[in-house]
C-alpha cells in the first residue's frame, strides 16, 4: 500500500518578488510524505523536504521484538528493541544528527499524528513502536558524535503527576512539570515531563516521568530518558 500526500512545504517565485508583485506559493512536488508499506508487523515510510530524505523502516522480526531503522543517507541511526525482555538498544553510525534532519523527524511526527491506526487505543506494536521512537528521535541531540548505548527497562522510571505544579525530580531539583499546553514553567513548550515533545496527541507517549521532566529543563540527557520513551506506561491518557 502506498499513501503520498505532500507536506505544507513552499517556494516562492522570484520572479513575482522581483517584479513587486506578492510572492505565489507553489507546492514544491518533491517534498512529501510517503508510506510504503503498512500492516501489523512492518512500517516503511519516507519523508523528504528540500531535497533530503529520511526513511522509517519498523520490524517487528518476532513477537514483541522490534528493530527501527531512520537512514538519513548519513547518518543511520537504528534501535533493536525487545519488549519481552525490557531491553534496547540505540545503535548510530555516520556523521552527527543535523538541525534540518531533525526537521524530517519532526515532519515524520506530524504525519505520523495524522494516521487514526497510529493514535486508535488499540494500535499495533508496531505503530506504537514507531510513534514512540519517532518521539525520541525529536530530542536526540544535533552537532554532537552519537554514542551507542543500552535501553533498559530495569532502569525504572518514576512517574510524576499529571497536573501542572512544582515537582520533584530527584536530586534535588523541582520543576513545574505536567500536562497543558500553558504547563511551561516560563521555559519552553508545555506538558513539561511528558515523554514526547509538545502535548498532542498523546497515545503511544501519554507518560509524564522524572527522566523526561529533567531532560525538558534541560537537566538530564536523551539517553537518560530513553528507557522511559520505550517502555513506561501511560499514567496521563488522554
Amino acid at each position: 500500500m502506498t499513501i503520498s500526500r505532500p507536506l505544507t512545504l513552499l517556494l516562492f517565485v522570484v520572479g513575482a518578488a522581483c517584479s513587486g508583485q506578492d510572492p505565489v506559493a507553489v507546492p514544491d512536488p518533491g517534498d512529501g510524505f510517503a508510506i510504503r508499506q503498512h500492516d501489523d508487523t512492518t512500517f516503511d515510510a519516507t519523508v523528504t523536504s528540500g531535497g533530503a530524505t529520511l526513511r522509517l523502516q519498523v520490524q517487528q522480526v518476532e513477537r514483541d521484538v522490534v528493530d527501527v531503522t531512520f537512514d538519513f543517507g548519513d547518518p543511520v541511526i537504528g534501535f533493536h528493541i525487545d519488549y519481552t525482555a525490557g531491553l534496547g538498544e540505540f545503535q548510530p553510525s555516520g556523521a552527527p544528527l543535523d538541525a534540518a534532519q531533525s526537521r524530517l523527524v519532526d515532519a515524520l511526527l506530524a504525519e505520523l499524528g495524522k494516521m487514526p491506526s497510529m493514535v486508535a487505543a488499540d494500535h499495533s506494536r508496531v505503530d506504537d513502536v514507531t510513534y514512540r521512537v519517532t518521539s525520541l528521535m525529536q530530542i536526540v541531540p544535533t552537532g554532537e558524535a552519537l554514542a551507542a548505548h543500552p535501553i533498559v527497562a530495569a532502569q525504572g522510571w518514576t512517574h510524576i503527576s499529571c497536573s501542572c505544579f512544582n515537582q520533584y525530580l530527584g536530586n534535588g531539583q523541582y520543576r513545574i512539570c505536567g500536562k497543558g499546553s500553558g504547563c511551561t514553567g516560563g521555559s519552553g513548550n508545555g506538558c513539561k515531563g511528558r515523554c514526547g515533545t509538545g502535548c498532542s496527541p498523546c497515545v503511544g507517549t501519554a507518560a509524564y516521568t522524572r527522566d523526561c521532566g529533567r531532560h525538558d529543563w534541560g537537566i538530564g540527557s536523551f539517553a537518560s530518558a530513553s528507557d522511559d520513551f520505550m517502555f513506561a506506561s501511560n499514567n496521563c491518557g488522554c
